[in-house]
């Protein structure tokens, strides 16, 4: 445990770090969609891009508005989950989960595509 937790009650210790965790994966997960994502666009070009949206912002902004957006969207999930985490820790589970879970599908696609491809 860090100095900052000291004389902190063991249970909301447990909560802090499980909240660390689940913010981290987050982070992780996103972080592997979008590199994987970039990858796969700088071999194969937009035209395999099954996701409308990213596809659109791809063709007015290029890659840099895509990641853009991406890391604001990112940005604003986690410092939501962060700061409604003391008061909602549910919202923290399925919120984590649910934005875990969409960088993970993204990664997964973007890598069989890839694989796929070569």
């Amino acid at each position: 445990m860090g100095t900052r937790t000291v004389g902190l009650p063991p249970a909301l210790v447990d909560r802090m770090t499980t909240a660390r965790i689940i913010l981290l994966g987050i982070l992780i997960a996103q972080l592997a969609d979008a590199a994987t994502f970039v990858l796969a666009i700088s071999r194969f070009g937009i035209g395999l891009e099954s996701n409308g949206l990213a596809a659109s912002l791809y063709h007015v902004a290029g890659m840099d508005g895509v990641l853009l957006v991406k890391l604001l969207v990112l940005v604003v999930t986690i410092l939501l989950l962060a700061v409604t985490a003391p008061r909602f820790p549910r919202l923290l589970v399925w919120g984590g989960a649910f934005a875990t879970s969409l960088g993970l599908l993204g990664f997964a696609t973007n890598t069989a595509s890839i694989l796929l491809l070569s």
